[in-house]
């Protein structure tokens, strides 16, 4: 499953080109929620910052999810097809096949690329040499992690959140803060010194029987310590915050509903869409129209390839819902916003298709922004 996530996601990105421009600004509006609720991690730089303040610097990819303002999309192209004759080095763990699996990528300034795969993380330079690794097991390490101001963030499954050092590899802290985090594939995000992920693993409402993270959690980016957390209607699968810089962060549940909380104090601006009762593989997407866009499946349980879901687009300002689009596949998986070849305007690109099932076709559509 990983593997066709990683394909999928290749494709989308190949698809959507950069958007250079930014979003708007927009007051935080609407009612707080319990301080006990989602629960973001203000992480920070556990190095010293100069008295001047220097500016952060800006890392080519600092997320499994790329840039602010550019999530999903990059600037630079890539061939369609991956062979041994186009690539300029490739890492694979020393014991042999399936010895690991890979979960996400970052890049630094410097190109140095920060691989986060089930048995730890690892930095290699930018001809692929291992300069570091950082073994958590038999804790596994299944969220993509993020970098932020020289340090590098993660969790385990063991309920663990944690910083390295992204120079030395070595641990500046780690924290416990839940029995257990998700073995599924979400992302710790990081911006300017804040943390959010998923945690607290368990089970959720019927009829979705698996597991999965009741809470959002956060910590402070000094030393870890905890700060608030966060309970959404219904708990969140391969969880993804996303920011608009502006000082909130959005994120959606695994039956498809979107969410905007303040990034510093967590409290709830809007919530709304979700198909009460489902569950998606899928994750929150935002564009630098200023539009947050989720996807839900339909039905339960999902054992057809055709089974439709939803693609739904909220204004990140109040949360209306300005369209809707029914897709004709199950969308297990997280879109990408941006310019498509060619193209003026603004594209939403989704992988479709049902996973863990023998033959089922995957196709990778395009909507009108």
């Amino acid at each position: 499953m990983a593997l066709l996530t990683l394909l999928m996601t290749c494709q989308a990105l190949y698809l959507a080109e950069a958007v250079s421009a930014g979003l708007d600004d927009h007051a935080c509006e609407g009612d707080s929620c319990d301080p006990l609720g989602a629960v973001l991690l203000q992480v920070g730089v556990a190095h010293q910052r100069s008295s001047q303040q220097d500016a952060a610097p800006t890392y080519h990819w600092p997320s499994g999810r790329g840039l602010i303002t550019h999530y999903g999309t990059s600037e630079y192209t890539m061939p369609f097809e991956l062979t041994e004759q186009n690539l300029a080095w490739s890492w694979h763990h020393p014991d042999g096949r399936f010895h690991t699996l890979t979960y996400g990528t970052a890049i630094d300034d410097r190109s140095n690329v920060y691989v986060t795969a089930a048995d730890g993380l690892r930095k290699l330079s930018p001809e692929g040499k291992l300069l570091w690794e950082h073994i958590r097991l038999p804790a596994e390490v299944t969220n993509a992690a993020s970098l932020d101001q020289g340090a590098i963030y993660a969790s385990d499954v063991r309920g663990h959140v944690f910083a390295l050092d992204m120079e030395s590899g070595k641990e500046i802290w780690s924290k416990k803060v839940s029995d257990e985090i998700g073995q599924d594939n979400g992302f710790v995000m990081v911006h300017n010194g804040i943390v959010v992920t998923g945690t607290d693993w368990g089970k959720p409402q019927a009829p979705v029987g698996s597991d999965a993270n009741q809470r959002v959690r956060g910590l402070s980016a000094s030393d870890g310590s905890s700060l608030w957390s966060f309970k959404p209607d219904a708990p969140v699968w391969n969880f993804l915050a996303l920011f608009p810089n502006d000082g909130t962060f959005v994120f959606q549940d695994m039956e498809g509903r979107a969410y905007r909380c303040n990034v510093h104090d967590g409290s709830l601006l809007w919530k709304a869409g979700g198909v009460p009762g489902t569950w998606t593989d899928g994750s929150v997407a935002l564009g630098p129209n200023g539009i947050v866009y989720t996807v839900s499946n339909l039905y339960l349980p999902q054992n057809k390839s055709d089974s439709p879901g939803w693609l739904s687009a909220f204004r990140l300002l109040d949360g209306e819902l300005l369209w809707r689009a029914t897709t004709p596949r199950p969308p297990n998986n997280a879109p990408a916003v941006g310019r498509l070849a060619h193209q003026s305007k603004l594209s939403v690109v989704i992988p479709l298709g049902q996973q863990v099932m023998q033959g089922a076709p995957t196709d990778v559509y395009a909507y009108d922004a």
